[in-house]
Parts: C-alpha cells; sequence; structure tokens
C-alpha cells in the first residue's frame, strides 16, 4: 500500500488561491455569459394615459405588473406613510440639524445656480424679500450622514445601490436619493430622466403640481426649452400639439414616473419632497444599454458592479472605477 505524504504548505496555499479564484471567477464568467445571451436592443416600453390614477393599498407584485412594468405613470397615496423622514423631516429640523451645511441652489428652472447654507436658505423661504426665486434641488443626502441614517425608500422603490461605495453613484453621476426643498412657484426645468431611469418622487409635506407626457412626444419640446407652466407658443410653436398628463401630489402621497417621459414639476406650496432616478427589473437592460452608448467601458463594468457589490467596492478601494 501506498501511503500518500501530506501536502506541503505551499501546495496548500496554491490550492487555497485555486479555490478562491474559481468561487470568485465562476459567478463572474456565468454572468458575463448570460449578459452576452441577452445583448439584444431593448425598446422603451410605455402605455399612453388620459390621467394618472392613485392607488392605495397597491401591493409590490401589482406595482410592477400594473404599472412599472408597462410604462405606465401612478400616484401612491400611502406610498410614504410609515417611513421615518415623514415625521421626523420637516423645516425644523433641516435648520437645527443642516443649518450649517453649504449647499447649491438653482435659480427657478434655470441651470444658474449659488451656495447658501441651509440655514440661510430657510431665512430666505421664510422672508421672501429677494425677488429671486430660488429652489434648493437635487441635494445628495448620501454625503450627510445625520439624513442617511433616517432614509428609507418606499418598498415600491428599492435602492438599486445598496452595497456600492456610497461615492460611486456621486462620481459617475448616477441616481441617488435627493431632496427637494423649495417654497412656492418654484420649479423644476421640463426634462426627461438620464440614461432611460425611471424616477420617484415623494411629498413629506407641501404640494406639487406635475405635468407629464408620453416619450413620442419628445419633438415638440424643443429639448426641453419650453416652460409648460407658462409656455411661449410663438417662440415654441410645435408645442401647442403636446398632449399633457397633470397631477397634483399632496403630503405622504409618492409618483412613479416610467423611463422617457418628460415631466416638469411645479411646487404649490412651501414644499419638501424626495426621491430618486431608478435602476428597476423593468427597465436595467434600457438602462445599460443607454449607458453604453454613451460610454462603453461603464456600461460594460456597472451592470457587473451592481450584480457583484463586493467587484465595486474592490474596485473603487484600489482606484480602478
Amino acid at each position: 500500500m501506498t501511503i500518500q505524504s501530506p501536502l506541503s504548505l505551499s501546495e496548500i496555499i496554491e490550492l487555497s488561491f485555486l479555490t478562491i479564484g474559481l468561487i470568485v471567477v465562476t459567478p463572474l464568467a456565468i454572468y458575463l455569459l448570460k449578459r452576452l445571451w441577452q445583448k439584444n436592443k431593448c425598446k422603451l416600453i410605455w402605455t399612453p394615459v388620459d390621467f394618472v390614477e392613485h392607488r392605495s393599498n397597491l401591493s409590490y407584485d401589482e406595482f410592477i405588473r400594473e404599472y412599472m412594468s408597462i410604462g405606465r405613470p401612478v400616484v401612491i397615496a400611502d406610498a410614504m406613510k410609515d417611513l421615518k423622514i415623514s415625521t421626523k423631516w420637516n423645516f425644523d429640523f433641516f435648520r437645527s440639524e443642516c443649518g450649517s451645511i453649504k449647499i447649491i441652489v438653482k435659480e427657478n428652472s434655470t441651470n444658474t445656480h449659488s451656495f447658501m447654507t441651509v440655514t440661510d436658505y430657510l431665512d430666505y423661504m421664510t422672508s421672501r424679500e429677494s425677488d429671486q426665486r430660488l429652489y434648493l434641488a437635487d441635494w445628495n443626502i448620501c454625503d450627510h450622514p445625520q439624513l442617511f441614517k433616517d432614509y428609507k425608500a418606499p418598498i415600491y422603490f428599492p435602492d438599486w445601490s445598496k452595497g456600492l461605495p456610497k461615492k460611486l453613484p456621486q462620481k459617475y453621476d448616477l441616481p441617488n436619493a435627493n431632496l427637494f426643498i423649495g417654497h412656492k412657484d418654484t420649479s423644476i426645468g421640463f426634462h426627461k430622466d438620464q440614461y432611460n431611469t425611471s424616477a420617484w418622487v415623494g411629498i413629506i409635506c407641501g404640494c406639487k403640481q406635475i405635468v407629464l407626457f408620453t416619450p413620442d412626444q419628445e419633438e415638440l419640446f424643443y429639448d426641453g426649452k419650453v416652460d409648460v407652466f407658462n409656455p411661449d407658443l410663438k417662440k415654441f410653436p410645435l408645442y401647442a400639439n403636446a398632449n399633457p398628463v397633470e397631477v397634483v401630489l399632496k403630503s405622504g402621497e409618492a409618483i412613479y414616473i416610467p423611463p422617457g417621459w418628460w415631466h416638469q414639476v411645479k411646487n404649490l406650496e412651501d414644499s419638501i419632497g424626495i426621491g430618486s432616478l431608478l435602476i428597476d427589473k423593468c427597465n436595467s437592460e434600457l438602462v445599460f444599454q443607454t449607458i453604453r452608448e454613451v460610454s462603453p467601458i461603464k456600461g460594460y463594468l456597472f451592470p457587473l458592479i451592481l450584480k457583484f457589490p463586493w467587484l465595486g467596492q474592490a474596485l473603487f478601494s484600489i482606484g480602478l472605477i
């Protein structure tokens, strides 16, 4: 009988690295092959509506089946009711917890911006002595632990970036959770969301008017130069043929905006809102395809690190992404 000698230390180390390599590389290879198989061009799916439905007690499966999967907007009336931010976040909270933070405020419906502290902006909202209409829009909460610890999205809009480095979405201008604080009549300009992402907007306090348009009307919008709340038809005559769908979003409600839908939002009251662009189970392939058209490397790498967040952490920590 031949007695096999035990493995040497070097052989054990080599075997360990080989095993780890197989464990790491195998799922990556399988996923890459699967993505090559799914390489077909994705098409934007949308459903025209005459009005936006308001739903309550909507299950996640119903939301996917009746709205997200067919590109149809919906207002979910009770979406915010169980969220901590709905009761904790108000103007006094932001003044006391975030007053010294410098933020970017935008001139109404334009790209002109300036820097103010949160306290200065809230004082401006209260006094309204200036003729300016300034809006604290797109305030990324992930940069502020005192905000991020309270944040949780409604169940319909799970956090696609969970497990990734918090700075990664900011570095690559990717979707993230943002706050919108503004006084009556402030507005975000007319636009559709980047990369064919979808979006959600929820109201913590106040009231917003939202005007939406199906993707097939894009040629009427002059690249978003139209102010849909006060359109200049002499300057933008094609807009007269547009077919808007309007909705009023109240405190505690959230709206789902499908990919490719143009929209403009105006505060009807002093308001605090929160929202994010979405990469979800229904639009992810379309998003990845759109990103690849702009940046091929990013477009192929991005779905890989979403599937394997540990890979994103590793590549980000050594500066490769």
